[in-house]
């Protein structure tokens, strides 16, 4: 145990490693910063990696805002949207995975993985202005873009819209709610498509797994209903296989961030750096690959703790299907 805790604190170091280099060589990459090349081209690494650990990612050259403010700006859009999709991919994707594992056979079954299938391949850049275009033209009140309507003011508190819609004194609140609400609709389904997909198909795999068991096979000899099997033996050891999953279901989903945002124009992160790009911001570019990278690097931190907490011992094997 205590060698394999040693074993992850190297591979997050090394990571950590890893990305603060390829921040530094972009940040390089801007003549301004040639400066810290010299004498040696690692001259300035020691220094940039000193300003990160005390908070300090430098200011922005498209308006000169300091770049921390930025991204505590953006980064919560950007978190919503993802936390949002990620949670409605568990809400449809686990009991559509147990429907297409109990009618393994049956034409539902056949029809879900069927789905399940062409939603992977399924571009999000194409789904997501089709999307937009579709409900604008019926006059559906979810065809909107950005956060919330700019006539509505929301003090941030948490940086979450969703969350700080509740804290509004104001007599129109429910509206301002229900604005919040149609906005995020759109960017969340699109967004959703992916990784309930890909639940789908862990659980179902799992599940069909299990009913091959023999301890589930005495079960349902023994005259169990389907629903006892399954909240009993199927679910208990289905749901912790999604665990050590979660770390790669965000990443997919704050890839496809990057270009949904721009669809919808929402302000988060991969719009932001998409913008920066644009301007050739490096400072921005540099900043930006620093926080997702510790972004992914915090959800996968956090999956692992819970898996430990979980399985101490290593010893079920959710990593192996």
């Amino acid at each position: 145990m205590l060698l394999s805790f040693l074993r992850h604190i190297i591979l997050l170091f090394i990571t950590l490693l890893i990305i603060s280099i390829i921040s530094y060589i972009v940040l390089i990459k801007d003549p301004l910063n040639a400066s810290l090349m010299t004498p040696h081209f690692y001259s300035g690494y020691f220094v940039y990696v000193d300003n990160l650990l005390n908070g300090d990612f430098g200011i922005s050259y498209n308006g000169g805002e300091p770049l921390k403010d930025l991204i505590w700006v953006v980064l919560p859009a950007t978190l919503e949207l993802c936390f949002t999709a990620i949670l409605f991919a568990i809400l449809f994707g686990i009991p559509l995975g147990l429907l297409s594992a109990v009618n393994n056979s049956h034409f539902i079954g056949k029809l879900i993985r069927t789905l399940s299938d062409i939603g992977l391949s399924m571009p999000v850049f194409w789904v997501a202005p089709i999307l937009l275009y579709v409900s604008a033209i019926q006059t559906w009140e979810i065809s909107a873009i950005g956060q919330y309507n700019l006539l509505y003011e929301i003090k941030p508190i948490t940086g979450f819209p969703i969350i700080d819609v509740w804290f509004i004194d104001q007599p129109y609140r429910i509206k301002i709610i229900q604005n919040v609400l149609q906005h995020l609709v759109l960017p969340t389904l699109v967004l959703t498509i992916l990784p309930t997909m890909e639940i789908i198909r862990l659980v179902q795999q799992r599940a069909e797994f299990l009913f091959k068991q023999n301890y589930v096979k005495v079960t349902m000899t023994k005259g169990w209903s389907i629903w006892k099997v399954l909240r009993i033996h199927i679910l208990r050891n289905t749901l912790p296989l999604l665990i050590p999953q979660l770390p790669r279901l965000f990443t997919l989903v704050l890839a496809q961030c990057m270009l949904v945002e721009s669809t919808f124009a929402w302000p988060g992160i991969g719009r932001w750096l998409i913008d920066a790009v644009k301007f050739q911001d490096y400072n921005s570019i540099s900043a930006g690959i620093m926080v997702i990278g510790l972004c992914i690097i915090t959800v996968n931190l956090f999956a692992e703790i819970l898996t430990f907490i979980l399985d101490p011992l290593n010893k079920k094997g959710w990593y192996a299907r």
